[in-house]
């Protein structure tokens, strides 16, 4: 009897706005991915996702995850533009013996840091370059726990991390130094049990004095849509948000790479007051589970071959 594996194949697309993102991109003509798993040259990947920009001189580089199909875990590449429209694949850039994904770059004093998802770890661990943008290194632990997407902002002088969990919660923290020490806001969890509003999808965007920040709906299906909110409140001994919008969703048409759903937007302001922003999208694909696995079993001998 026919056995089939439901997996989602995740693609990234990459387009200039001419303002932030904090409404609603359902009828946006997003036709073609600008980055996808047969653009990943040095390992079989799976599918790209979780995509986050950075800027370094005249040239814009691009984070995100590779599910490598060999080790079957999460690994950070990159791939470069000049004008944010044709982007070619590079290498990867950092992997480690656990899970990584959800690449959030910066820079803080003229040097550039990478936090990842290393939740599989069970620590948030904050890496920077050694030599921008292929060689990364620890820079120290911020803290122990299993937290998902943990995505930093800089604001009044201070360091605040938002943070989800596998119990569909929503933590923060604060520190006077990015590496820390980070303790957890009196109100944490903002959110607990919600499994539609508590997990980040991308970076916080700082607007006008207030912090937005995104969020990624996992029901009824993981990856499914994005929601804006603003924060009102943002202080050591207060916080409060509202809604604005859902922003991200899968188009539902059929042979369209986002077509199921929708899980991540990241925004990097440029010199214009344009935007070059990136989003992902999956649709789901249902496969052979015995050609399935032997897909897996092939990319993990030719893996150890080079």
């Amino acid at each position: 009897m026919y056995k089939g594996v439901d997996t989602q194949v995740w693609s990234i697309n990459v387009f200039h706005s001419n303002e932030a993102i904090f409404k609603s991109l359902l009828g946006t003509r997003l036709e073609k991915p600008s980055l996808q798993a047969s653009d990943v040259t040095d390992v079989p990947a799976e599918f790209v996702a979780d995509p986050f920009i950075i800027q370094h001189g005249s040239e814009f580089f691009l984070f995100f995850e590779i599910l490598n199909k060999a080790s079957g875990q999460g690994e950070i590449g990159v791939a470069s533009s000049s004008d944010g429209v044709t982007w070619k694949y590079g290498q990867v850039v950092l992997r480690e013996k656990f899970h990584l994904s959800y690449p959030q770059v910066f820079i803080h004093n003229n040097k550039f840091y990478m936090l990842p998802e290393t939740a599989e770890s069970d620590r948030v661990i904050l890496y920077k370059a050694k030599n921008f943008p292929n060689e990364w290194e620890v820079a120290c632990e911020l803290m122990e726990g299993q937290y998902l997407d943990p995505s930093l902002v800089h604001i009044h002088d201070k360091w605040w991390m938002f943070a989800g969990t596998e119990t569909d919660s929503f933590h923060i923290f604060s520190s006077d130094q990015l590496e820390g020490p980070w303790l957890e806001h009196p109100q944490s969890p903002i959110i607990s049990g919600n499994d539609k509003i508590s997990r980040p999808g991308g970076r916080l965007i700082v607007s006008e004095g207030h912090v937005y920040r995104y969020t990624q709906a996992d029901y009824p299906h993981y990856g499914d849509s994005v929601r804006v909110f603003k924060v009102n409140t943002l202080t050591e001994e207060a916080y409060e948000e509202e809604e604005v919008s859902l922003i991200l969703s899968g188009s539902k048409k059929e042979n369209d790479w986002r077509k199921d759903g929708m899980h991540h937007i990241d925004q990097l302001q440029l010199k214009d007051n344009r935007w070059l922003v990136a989003v992902d999208g999956h649709t789901f694909k249902n496969v052979n589970y015995v050609l399935w696995k032997l897909d897996r079993m092939k990319s993990k001998l030719f893996s150890r071959v080079q």
